[in-house]
């Protein structure tokens, strides 16, 4: 009997990834979140059809899925605009992050693998000479993998999705403030020591550490902007 759960439709949904509206919607979410298509902009579909060598049927598929993760607003008979960054928004998107994120180190320090595990700690290796080297973008992608690896190690496939999306959109402010952020060193050290935590079955610490790292790039951004 074929099972029903979230959890299978869930897999079944990630299956699909590499199906056309799949690498369509990959490629389209990575020009959004490092604002190559820039908020509140008006899409040109057919130069996004040119470019991507695909036709309308995938690139829309792409574009309701981005539309479900708030990330582009589809105006009917008017096209697809770029959602645009809302301060608001992103006010309560970190409200919410914070609790998830706390919760997936606690969970990360009960069921993280020994290669999970060996894939954090290999993944900040070099991050000292890209600091010194000044590459904020390398950064990010540091920062991001981070993320996603901890979501991952908690064993959590709702958490992780969700995580995800708050991610994107905590993405495209990293992006527009390239210049601006200034504790990115610091961030690295977190993200070393929340690794250790999670390593010694500290999840209490691990979680504290991440609920600092959280908030102390939001009273940037919330100083910056």
């Amino acid at each position: 009997m074929q099972s029903s759960t979230l959890l299978t439709a869930s897999r079944r949904h990630s299956g699909k990834e590499e199906s056309l509206s799949g690498t369509a919607y990959r490629a389209l979410k990575e020009k959004i979140v490092t604002l190559e298509l820039p908020p509140a902009s008006l899409v040109n579909e057919a130069a996004i059809m040119a470019e991507l060598g695909m036709g309308r049927t995938p690139i829309r598929e792409a574009f309701q899925r981005l539309a479900m993760e708030s990330l582009v607003v589809i105006l009917p008979r008017r096209g697809i605009l770029i959602a645009d960054l809302n301060m608001s928004d992103l006010q309560k998107i970190f409200e919410v992050r914070i609790e998830l994120e706390t919760f997936a180190a606690r969970l990360a320090a009960r069921r993280a693998t020994p290669d999970q595990l060996a894939a954090a700690e290999a993944l900040f290796a070099d991050a000292d000479s890209i600091i010194q080297r000044g590459d904020h973008r390398q950064l990010i992608q540091l920062d991001h993998q981070a993320h996603v690896l901890l979501a991952q190690s908690a064993h959590n496939e709702f958490l992780e999705q969700s995580l995800d999306r708050m991610y994107s959109h905590v993405l495209r402010l990293w992006y527009g403030s390239l210049h601006k952020v200034s504790r990115l060193r610091e961030a690295i050290a977190e993200h070393r020591d929340i690794t250790a935590a999670v390593k010694a079955g500290d999840g209490e610490r691990a979680a504290q550490i991440m609920r600092a790292h959280i908030d102390g790039f939001q009273n940037e951004f919330m100083a910056i902007l």
